[in-house]
């Protein structure tokens, strides 16, 4: 934080240093280019992730064939074969290319010829129903509707469908090498610069935001500077004028309100949002302008410092599905699963940008609470809605967006996991299984084990260190406020932790060397910024990146529970409860003992009530300075 004392002079010092400091000279050079390694260079077992893995791939790929039904009917009509029954609607396809994208990730994980050989049978359908000039969509062309529609283009999704075709073709590329995919992505890519920025293009974006980062991110597989130009484009035409609105919703709900260099907060439909602001992040990473760099940081710091719930959710309103105003996060809030969704790729986006722990913190809030709580415990059922506060509420199947979207983000968790560049290797989550990480003087492969996010052990091995001197960038959870840090057996004091929240281990490795990391992970009492009314008074507890709540199936149905000074927290873990938890038990404020549960284990067993938010005894909002913090651990109980 910078004071400024008045004088005219100084504040422009001050200015012109913060805008240096945040974009420097341009573009990143390769030594601090930040990439991400492949699905398939990583392996994840262990007790927790491993296990989840094998429910995803074992329930939910097979459950999921049952919903692609309209959308392969769709494909063969548009190839000239006769179906029986519905065919899909304008934004349904791109749910057969989320789940496309699913099984691209698990086929980098686990070997499956006929889960390969199905995928194969669907990408020559979407070679069939591509046009000559490289427009395919199976709707419109079944529908007879014009392509990119200009008087529809905010609710005809040709962009959004197209976008999670492209990232569909990229992850099946990835994995499995296989460039037919990629070669229609790549065709109906360049259509779409012809259509929009060719010599008779004419200017205009569709309504849900997506195909931005998807053009991105096909750039860097195949770097035809059109997709880089057309995603360009998308973004600088928000807020011109380019779009005929198709109805009365607000220009806000398409971040079409203003130009980008003037939106001062991540406004709108929170999905749409989201998956705007990380196609921003994306162009800010590739291209190095600092205006996108700027734009990030502030929805960064919109979304995570003001309009984000505890649990990672974002979106609290049913009114056009929407971020609300600053701290508008009431319990019962709308927070859709595909937002969950967005945020993570948001944060990892940013810390491709900027490599700070604190992206990393964010993208472990969203992934472990918020986005598990979306899907089942068995992976067949999912919810849309996330609210922290809910009552009686089953999960079921509906395949409106949801759904696939969840698979198709927690099959990324070991690409989450970590990053590197020239010379340095960064860890984000600690995932137990083993990696390759691509550095440019050669692979190292690391292996991890842990049974984190039950324990705070984790013990990385380095089995190949052909590439001599590299730093290791461990995260130091935002969370963890007591740790040991130990390198083959020797403590390392103090924990070397950089400015930018990673603890850096840097020298030359040798094979079997060994990190240990211990963080210790106390139960705390978390409470909210103060302008968030709806939790004045009020207390979540969080255990290491796990946020914890009541569900009146452990405590007779009550979850209306108050805490007193010392409720003499207890944990257990339990192999056999909702896949293997650990609890937290203790005593309210009058007494009676209480059972709470991981958050995202809500909701799998009978119909009950469901609170996070809990009244604390002798807690109050004070005037300590927050320090741009949303959420905090409780200083001190009367």
């Amino acid at each position: 934080m910078v004071r400024v004392f008045g004088e005219k002079v100084k504040l422009l010092i001050v200015v012109a240093v913060v805008l240096l400091g945040v974009c420097g000279s341009g573009q990143a050079g390769a030594a601090e280019r930040i990439g991400l390694v492949p699905v398939k260079n990583i392996k994840v077992d262990g007790l927790f992730w491993g296990k989840k893995l094998a429910v995803y791939k074992a329930g939910t790929i097979p459950h999921s064939w049952q919903y692609m039904g309209w959308d392969l009917r769709a494909l063969k009509h548009a190839n000239g074969i006769k179906v029986q029954g519905d065919l899909n609607g304008t934004w349904g396809e791109a749910n057969l290319y989320k789940f496309m994208e699913t099984c691209g990730h698990s086929l980098g994980m686990f070997a499956d010829a006929e889960l390969e050989k199905r995928m194969d049978e669907i990408i020559v359908l979407i070679a069939g129903a591509q046009r000559p000039d490289g427009y395919v969509h199976a709707y419109i062309t079944n529908s007879g509707k014009p392509a990119w529609d200009r008087d529809f283009l905010d609710g005809s999704h040709d962009g959004y469908v197209l976008g999670h075709m492209i990232e569909a073709a990229v992850e099946y590329y990835a994995n499995t090498g296989k460039k037919a995919f990629l070669d229609i992505a790549c065709r109906a890519a360049r259509q779409a610069y012809e259509e929009f920025l060719g010599p008779k293009g004419v200017p205009g974006f569709c309504g849900h935001a997506e195909l931005e980062m998807a053009l991105v991110e096909l750039y860097r597989v195949v770097p035809d500077k059109r997709f880089l130009d057309l995603a360009k484009a998308f973004v600088e035409w928000r807020g011109q004028g380019k779009v005929k609105p198709a109805g009365p919703t607000p220009r806000a709900y398409f971040q079409d309100e203003a130009p980008l260099r003037q939106q001062k907060s991540l406004d709108g439909h929170a999905v749409r949002a989201i998956f705007f602001a990380t196609g921003v992040a994306d162009l800010a990473v590739e291209t190095g302008d600092c205006d996108y760099r700027l734009a990030s940081n502030r929805f960064w710091d919109s979304v995570t410092l003001r309009r984000m719930y505890i649990t990672g959710s974002i979106g609290p309103r049913k009114e056009h599905e929407a971020f609300g105003e600053d701290y508008e996060l009431p319990n019962d809030g709308y927070c859709e699963s595909c937002g969950a969704c967005g945020l993570a790729d948001f944060a990892q986006r940013m810390f491709m940008l900027e490599g700070r722990a604190e992206c990393g913190d964010v993208l472990e809030r969203v992934l472990y609470n918020a986005i598990l709580h979306g899907i089942s415990l068995n992976g067949t059922t999912s919810y849309y809605q996330n609210p922290l506060s809910d009552k009686d509420n089953p999960r079921y199947n509906s395949w409106v967006c949801c759904p696939p979207n969840l698979s198709r983000t927690l099959f990324q968790v070991g690409r989450y996991a970590y990053g590197y560049s020239e010379d340095d290797i960064y860890v984000n989550l600690y995932v137990g299984g083993r990696c390759v990480v691509p550095l440019k003087r050669g692979g190292v492969e690391l292996t991890m084990k842990t049974d984190y996010p039950w324990d705070g052990r984790v013990k990385i091995g380095v089995k190949d260190a052909s590439a001599g001197r590299f730093s290791v960038h461990l995260r130091m959870p935002g969370w963890c406020r007591k740790a040991e840090l130990k390198l083959n057996g020797k403590a390392v004091e103090p924990i070397p932790v950089g400015e930018k929240g990673y603890i850096i281990l840097d020298r030359v490795w040798h094979r079997d060397d060994s990190i240990e990391l211990n963080m210790e992970m106390p139960v705390v009492r978390i409470e909210a910024h103060p302008n968030v009314k709806s939790c004045v008074g009020k207390v979540a507890l969080q255990r290491g990146p796990i946020v914890y709540g009541f569900e009146g199936l452990d405590n007779d149905g009550d979850v209306d529970i108050e805490l007193g000074a010392d409720p003499q927290f207890g944990v257990e873990h339990k192999p056999d409860m909702l896949g293997g938890i650990t609890i937290v038990r203790g005593q309210s404020a009058t007494g009676k003992g209480f059972t709470a549960i991981p958050f995202y284990a809500f909701a799998n067993r009978a119909k009950s009530r469901q609170e996070v938010w809990v009244v604390q005894r002798g807690v109050k909002p004070n005037d300590r300075w927050w320090l741009g913090e949303l959420y905090r651990p409780v200083e001190k109980v009367d």
